[in-house]
């Protein structure tokens, strides 16, 4: 069984106006403190790769699956041989407000070794996610 680790975050921005910052990749460098750059092919729809060139200096080869749009997506890569990556992340209503979530599970061979890997992965989704919440309160 996969482990996950994650959290998410409240906002007064409307989830319209959060999936439409998250789901352009092209502003994901603009508040994901881990991302330089996104190079995507085919568009924000499940199938579709690409590279997530970090401010590490890394490229990770990605894969965009289950987008459900305004609602939800995952993203998989594999960072370490024997494991998958899959970050599960969902924009929803909660209350009069929106509830943004980011949860990663490794899965794979290795996956087992999720309990290492999965909390320092998901340390910095509580930056990026309220990052991502005052950039969509501050659009119009």
């Amino acid at each position: 069984m996969a482990s996950e680790y994650g959290t998410s975050v409240e906002t007064s921005a409307p989830a319209d106006r959060v999936w439409k910052i998250w789901s352009d990749m092209s502003t994901w460098g603009e508040w994901n403190p881990n991302v330089s750059t996104m190079d995507w092919h085919g568009g924000f729809v499940s199938g579709s790769t690409g590279v997530m060139n970090t401010r590490a200096g890394q490229h990770h080869q990605m894969k965009l699956l289950d987008v459900e749009p305004g609602r939800s997506f995952a993203l998989e890569t594999s960072v370490i041989p024997g494991t998958t990556f899959r970050f599960n992340c969902r924009v929803e209503p909660a209350a009069g407000k929106t509830r943004i979530s980011q949860h990663v599970q490794v899965k794979g061979p290795l996956g087992f070794l999720g309990f290492m890997f999965g909390p320092q992965v998901s340390s910095e989704f509580g930056t990026l996610l309220g990052n991502l919440a005052k950039k969509a309160e501050a659009a119009s």
